[in-house]
């Protein structure tokens, strides 16, 4: 069974960015493996910081059990102050974590987006791309060999971000669709935290939007629905999906440009477990 990592800043980042795409994964038969990097001790409306952090996990759970995500892994670090973390804090747990769980594929934001606000999001995505080789190397953080780790290499980074400037593969999700939808629907607290904000910013600007005002209250199904359905429907007909069909985009690295000649120079090592590969993907 391989393994798959999705480096989350928060709670909901997963189900909103890349949610179709680690269901189509676990229902082929990966361990697929969720890393909450943050608290989410915030990010509610009305409610306490204690009451947010209970919904907020609670509702994680929830979305984690669409997406048949198994297994959820909290480091806990205060929502939206990773800009002040050291960045070598942040790689450190990253880099414990691809030696513990081993995974051949990572998830996460791209480190080299243009246009992401979100500081946090900013900085896990530069942590893990400097996770990636600083995991292989046996003078960084020995310590974790104490435990009975050792350098580890992950095979495939997908990075995705709100702006896709060049992506190079896009999964076709389209039976995957209506997990995401759930999974998104599902962080309730953080959903209402977000539809608040265009509330807030709408009323700067003299309007207001009837759908949000009864999503605060009311099911976020159709809402999230509508929205997902835009985004991933417009990334599959800019690349020929296909009629109908929905997709998710992402820049795709494994050994960048040198990928052609470990083509060319490898072979299947023996003992080595047959891959688990899409049919889509090569």
């Amino acid at each position: 069974m391989q393994t798959a990592m999705m480096f989350s800043p928060h709670a909901d980042d997963a189900a909103a960015f890349c949610g179709a795409t680690l269901a189509k994964f676990a229902a082929e038969g990966w361990r697929v493996v969720l890393v909450r990097v943050t608290d989410d001790a915030r990010d509610s409306v009305g409610l306490s910081i204690e009451e947010t952090i209970r919904r907020n996990t609670e509702e994680l759970h929830a979305a984690a059990q669409a997406l048949g995500i198994g297994e959820i892994v909290e480091l806990g670090f205060p929502t939206d102050t990773l800009a002040d973390v050291p960045e070598t804090a942040l790689r450190e747990r990253f880099v414990y974590l691809l030696r513990k769980y081993q995974p051949h594929t990572v998830f996460t934001f791209d480190p080299f987006a243009p246009y992401e606000g979100n500081l946090d999001h900013i900085r896990v995505a530069q942590a893990v791309e400097e996770a990636f080789w600083v995991a292989c190397f046996d003078l960084h953080h020995p310590e974790h060999f104490q435990e009975g780790l050792a350098p580890f290499s992950v095979c495939e980074r997908w990075y995705f971000s709100r702006e896709m400037s060049s992506p190079n593969h896009v999964e076709d999700i389209t039976d995957f669709f209506s997990q995401r939808v759930a999974a998104l629907a599902a962080h309730r607290t953080m959903m209402q935290n977000t539809i608040n904000q265009f509330r807030l910013q709408l009323r700067t600007w003299g309007r207001r939007s009837l759908a949000l005002d009864e999503a605060m209250t009311g099911d976020l199904t159709q809402l999230v629905t509508g929205f997902l359905y835009a985004q991933t429907s417009a990334v599959a007909e800019a690349h020929n999906l296909g009629e109908g069909r929905l997709g998710e985009a992402f820049r795709v690295v494994r050994f960048g440009d040198m990928d052609e000649f470990f083509e060319q120079v490898s072979e299947p090592l023996p003992d080595a477990p047959e891959p688990v590969v899409h049919q889509d993907r090569k």
